[in-house]
């Protein structure tokens, strides 16, 4: 039987406080080189990030309550990962889990409240499936850096959180709504913000 995915209602434009001044932060590049043509087809596969943007509400909130999943990595120069055909395994066999564990709800009950982002319930929709697949897979070993929270719009208009896997081929999106895996251009999502490199309680706009 064909599972019915859910596109959640998630507040995209959600502002928070933060706790330090945002310009005080180290800014943080990718060099390619190579061939203009080199150039041309890695700028295409990897999402261009730009200048620091407040973060969903509900993930501020989510990392006051769970601050091991949003500390600062360890290892912040692994921003993109070898994409051999064990991890793309691991990483299928992750976002397949996650989207049959989790029942597809949204936990949005009115104007005015509030995303619950939460780690592996029972039932939620997309900020906590996104959250649950970064989480296995940092327990499996993969680099913090590397996997990325990112919010953007789905055609109907309504907010969409997913999880985006910086590999050096390319981002590649985990997504509730299917069990594919694509690229990050493959997608139909309008592109918002996304979580910042050297630190997960940071975002930057896209």
């Amino acid at each position: 039987m064909m599972r019915r995915f859910l596109v959640c209602s998630l507040t995209v434009a959600a502002v928070a406080t933060a706790a330090v001044t945002l310009s005080s932060l180290p800014a943080h590049a990718i060099s390619l080189g190579g061939s203009a043509t080199q150039f041309k087809k890695a700028r295409h596969s990897f999402i261009q990030e730009g200048s620091y943007a407040v973060a969903p509400m509900g993930h501020v909130m989510f990392c006051l309550n769970s601050p091991s999943e949003c500390r600062k990595p360890s290892l912040i120069r692994v921003t993109r990962i070898g994409l051999t055909d064990q991890r793309r395994a691991v990483l299928e066999g992750v976002n397949r889990a996650v989207n049959r564990e989790i029942l597809p709800v949204n936990d949005r009950s009115g104007p005015g409240i509030v995303d619950q982002w939460s780690l592996a319930p029972t039932s939620g929709d997309c900020e906590d499936f996104a959250i649950t697949k970064r989480h296995r897979l940092i327990q499996a070993g993969w680099p913090a850096s590397a996997l990325r929270l990112a919010v953007g719009r789905v055609p109907n208009g309504e907010g969409h959180a997913v999880l985006v896997v910086k590999t050096r081929d390319g981002d590649l999106v985990l997504d509730n709504r299917s069990d594919a895996i694509r690229p990050w251009r493959a997608t139909d999502i309008r592109w918002v913000s996304i979580q910042a490199a050297e630190d997960p309680r940071f975002w930057r706009s896209l």
